[in-house]
């Protein structure tokens, strides 16, 4: 997959594609859930309402979620991208050193190097060294590739490989310092991400568990508190209604899975945008789960709380 470079043109090809696709689930609210969507809007306080029907909050984070998607895809796919060209240039550094030791012109190393290099930094050294033979100097060739990937180690390694060509009779030592120096930082930088990587991971339990107690708190808490309250309605006390507080869990829920998945982005790869995959996966896990317990909710709830039985009060002695 080639790395899509986001312009200005194409950001707002982007945004609209992206507003498009998040009008989809909201056209199809209006056209077919019309009717459920006027029903479920309930008052909750201080003149605040809002949809407590869980198949229609499903619908609109679903639109949040087709707003996201197209970018989300478009950032982990250049990120895969980068990646594998960070990872390869240690050892594309120490390559192209060998081959100016064996006694390769420095253009003619980075043009053998660049054909054994695996993945997308091979791909990238090939387009230099093919504009290097139309006449473009090398110098611009690799800042042009440091301008349109814009990541600071393929700067670095621009700056490098511009410094080692002008260096003449210490080429060699130039690169096999860059091939040093590389593979530290990628040893760094892996070592960061295995220390990070429980933080993200605490993110998703966090979720879960919120999820569990929300389970806990309607079928155990809340459902049979409005049960007693049916009863005590002959005596003039509010009655609860559950589908309120459900519609507030999941909101809520919702929000922490779109705001979690951007923390987890922030902590694994130094990026908000990079946590909006995340955000979709947490909000989909959120709409599985709410779901799931409207339809199975019930039965599971009185296998796990059961109601117990009151004794039949003993009957007197004559």
């Amino acid at each position: 997959m080639p790395y899509i470079l986001l312009t200005r043109e194409r950001k707002v090809v982007l945004i609209l594609f992206s507003a498009l696709l998040a009008q989809v689930p909201l056209l199809y609210t209006l056209a077919v859930e019309r009717e459920a969507l006027r029903e479920s809007i309930k008052s909750v306080s201080y003149g605040l309402a809002l949809p407590t029907s869980i198949r229609i909050l499903s619908i609109l984070l679903l639109s949040v979620v087709f707003g996201l998607l197209p970018y989300a895809i478009v950032d982990y796919l250049n990120r895969r991208y980068l990646e594998s060209i960070d990872k390869n240039l240690a050892a594309f550094f120490k390559g192209l050193a060998e081959a100016v030791r064996a006694g390769m012109p420095f253009m003619k190393a980075l043009e053998s190097v660049a054909k054994v290099t695996p993945g997308p930094l091979g791909r990238e050294m090939g387009k230099v060294v093919v504009r290097v033979e139309f006449g473009v100097p090398l110098e611009d060739a690799l800042r042009d590739l440091a301008e349109r990937l814009k990541i600071p180690s393929i700067r670095r390694a621009v700056t490098i490989l511009i410094t080692a060509h002008e260096s003449g009779g210490r080429l060699v030592e130039v690169l096999d310092t860059a091939a040093e120096m590389q593979a530290l930082i990628r040893a760094y930088e892996e070592e960061r991400r295995t220390q990070v990587a429980p933080y993200a991971w605490i993110v998703y339990m966090a979720i879960g568990l919120f999820l569990v107690i929300s389970f806990i708190l309607v079928f155990a808490f809340l459902e049979p508190l409005s049960k007693l309250m049916v009863k005590a309605a002959l005596l003039g006390m509010p009655q609860i209604d559950v589908s309120i507080y459900k519609a507030i869990l999941f909101i809520t829920s919702a929000l922490q899975a779109i705001l979690g998945g951007l923390i987890v982005g922030k902590l694994r790869s130094g990026s908000v945008y990079a946590g909006l995959l995340h955000s979709i996966i947490l909000a989909l896990i959120v709409i599985v789960f709410f779901n799931a317990i409207e339809v199975y909710g019930p039965a599971i709830s009185r296998t796990l709380f059961p109601t117990p039985v009151t004794p039949p009060s003993p009957i007197p002695a004559p």
